[in-house]
C-alpha cells in the first residue's frame, strides 16, 4: 500500500514532524499512521455589492491512528498539544516532546478576492438581492505509516457561490449558481474568470422560480441535466459502494449486488486525478496515490471505495479514497469525483415529452437515501416542466422520492453531452467537497412534487 508523490515546497517540515510522531508510537502496534495538516481557509461574503464578512480559519495539527491488539485507536493533537504526544503512546513514556521538530509557519495564501461591486450583474433587472461567497482553501498534508508510506501534497481551491433572491407578491424566491477553480493561480490577481457570469445564472434561476405556478404531485419521465444525473447516481450507487457501507447486511445493498440491478447503459467511476474536480488530489488523506476506480462498468458492479481501515477489515483492494474533513476526524471511505461516462443518446431526443409531460432537473439539492431500505428523498433545483406539446414551464421547490432499485431500473437513456459541478457531501458528520461530472440521463418515470 506504500505511496509516494512529489513533495511541493513547504511540506518537508510536515513530513519531519509526522515522522517524529510515528517513531514515538512504539513497536507494539500492528499498524500505525500519522497525518499532519496545515490548512488555511478564507471566506469573503458580500451582499448587494458590499462586503458582509471576511473569515479566516487556520486548521493545523496532527492525528495518530494505531491498531493494537486488534483494536483501532485515534487521537488528534493541536500544535500546542504536540509535546504531550509521547505520553499517549503506550510504548514511549520518555520526556515529553524534547526533540519535537519546529512546526512550519503559516503560509501566505496570496488570495485576492473578487471586489464586492464586481459581483453585481450588469444590465440585470434591479428587483433582486445578491449574496455571494468566495472560499479559498489552501491545504498541505503529510502522511507516514509503518507500511512505508511517506507522502505529502498541497491543494489550492477557490469556490464561488451566488444566491439571488427575488421578491414577488410578498414571497421570496431563490436562485443558486456555483463555480470552481483549482491550481496555483486560483484566487490570485491573475485569474480570468468573470464573477458576473456566476451571479447572472443565479439571478436567472431566481426569476424562473418566481414565475413558477405548477404544483402538486406527479409521475412523469424525468431528465437530469449534465452533472445532475451523476448527482443522483452518486447518492443511489456511490454511497452504497463505499467500503464500510458495501459490507452492510441490508436489503438495498444486497439488491444492488444482484446482476441486472443497474442497467447496462451505466458506467460509473471515481476519479481523483481530474484537473478541475472539487474532490481531486494526488494523494488521499492516508498518503495513498489517487487512482481511477471503476464503480460500475456496463451495469456490473466494480470495486468498492476503501480507506486503510476498511481495506484491512474487509479485504478490499486499496483505492486511495480515505478522506477526512481535517486532522480532528477519522479517515472514511469517500468519493473524490464521481463520473458517469457519456452515452449514445441525443440530448435533445431525451427531452421529448410523454403524454403526461416531462420534468427536467438542472441540479440535485439536499436529501438522503436510506441504505437499509433504498428509499430516497431529494430536493431538485433549476427545474423545468415540459408540457406534452413541448412548452417549457419553470417549477420550484421540487422533491424527488421513491425506491432506489426501482428507479435505477427505469434508466432509459444516457446522453452524449457532458457537464460538471462542485458539491459538499456529508457522512458521519464530515462535510467534504465532491466533484460531479456526467451527461444527461433520462428515466422513464419518477415520482415528484412541486410547491
Amino acid at each position: 500500500m506504500a505511496a509516494t508523490t512529489t513533495r511541493p515546497t513547504g511540506t518537508e517540515e510536515l513530513l519531519e514532524t509526522a515522522q517524529w510522531a510515528l517513531e514515538r508510537l512504539g513497536t507494539r502496534a500492528q499498524y500505525a499512521q500519522v497525518y499532519a495538516e496545515r490548512t488555511v481557509e478564507v471566506r469573503v461574503e458580500c451582499l448587494d455589492g458590499e462586503v458582509l464578512a471576511t473569515c479566516v480559519e487556520p486548521r493545523e495539527g496532527l492525528a495518530c491512528m494505531v491498531r493494537e491488539d486488534g483494536r483501532w485507536r485515534h487521537r488528534a493533537f493541536s500544535v500546542a498539544q504536540l509535546p504531550s504526544l509521547p505520553t499517549w503512546s503506550a510504548a514511549d513514556r520518555s520526556a515529553p516532546g524534547a526533540d519535537l521538530p519546529a512546526w512550519p509557519d503559516a503560509p501566505d495564501p496570496r488570495f485576492t478576492p473578487v471586489a464586492a461591486r464586481d459581483w453585481l450583474v450588469r444590465g440585470a433587472a434591479p428587483a433582486h438581492s445578491l449574496r455571494t461567497m468566495e472560499d479559498l482553501t489552501l491545504r498541505s498534508i503529510a502522511v507516514v505509516d509503518t507500511d512505508g508510506v511517506r507522502s505529502a501534497g498541497t491543494t489550492r481551491v477557490v469556490r464561488r457561490r451566488a444566491e439571488a433572491t427575488v421578491t414577488r407578491d410578498g414571497n421570496r424566491y431563490r436562485g443558486l449558481s456555483r463555480w470552481l477553480q483549482r491550481g496555483p493561480l486560483a484566487g490570485t490577481a491573475d485569474r480570468d474568470a468573470v464573477p458576473q457570469d456566476v451571479a447572472r445564472i443565479a439571478v436567472e434561476h431566481a426569476h424562473d422560480s418566481a414565475r413558477a405556478t405548477l404544483g402538486g404531485r406527479h409521475r412523469t419521465p424525468v431528465v437530469f441535466g449534465p452533472s445532475a444525473a451523476v448527482g443522483l447516481l452518486h447518492e443511489l450507487i456511490g454511497h452504497a459502494l463505499e467500503g464500510d457501507n458495501f459490507t452492510m447486511r441490508s436489503d438495498y445493498v444486497a439488491g444492488l449486488r444482484k446482476p441486472g440491478a443497474v442497467p447496462a447503459a451505466v458506467t460509473l467511476y471515481d476519479d481523483p486525478t481530474l484537473a478541475d474536480g472539487y474532490g481531486s488530489y494526488d494523494i488521499d488523506d492516508e498518503g495513498v496515490a489517487g487512482t481511477v476506480t471503476t464503480l460500475v462498468a456496463d451495469g456490473e458492479l466494480g470495486t468498492p471505495l476503501s480507506s486503510v481501515r476498511t481495506a484491512r477489515r474487509h479485504g478490499h483492494p486499496p483505492t486511495g479514497n480515505g478522506r477526512r474533513r481535517d486532522y480532528l476526524a477519522l479517515p472514511l471511505p469517500r468519493a473524490s469525483n464521481t463520473v458517469l461516462a457519456r452515452g449514445t443518446d441525443d440530448p435533445a431526443a431525451l427531452l421529448a415529452p410523454a403524454a403526461g409531460g416531462l420534468l427536467h432537473v438542472g441540479c440535485l439539492g439536499a436529501g438522503m437515501i436510506h441504505l437499509g431500505s433504498g428509499e430516497f428523498h431529494f430536493a431538485a433545483l433549476n427545474c423545468t416542466y415540459v408540457t406534452p406539446d413541448g412548452h417549457r414551464v419553470p417549477v420550484r421547490d421540487v422533491s424527488l422520492f421513491g425506491d432506489a432499485l426501482e428507479t435505477l431500473a427505469r434508466i432509459e437513456g444516457v446522453g452524449t453531452d457532458f457537464g460538471g459541478d462542485s458539491v459538499t457531501c456529508g457522512k458521519q458528520g464530515q462535510m467534504i467537497g465532491i466533484g460531479l461530472f456526467s451527461p444527461s440521463m433520462r428515466f422513464s418515470a419518477l415520482d415528484w412534487s412541486a410547491a
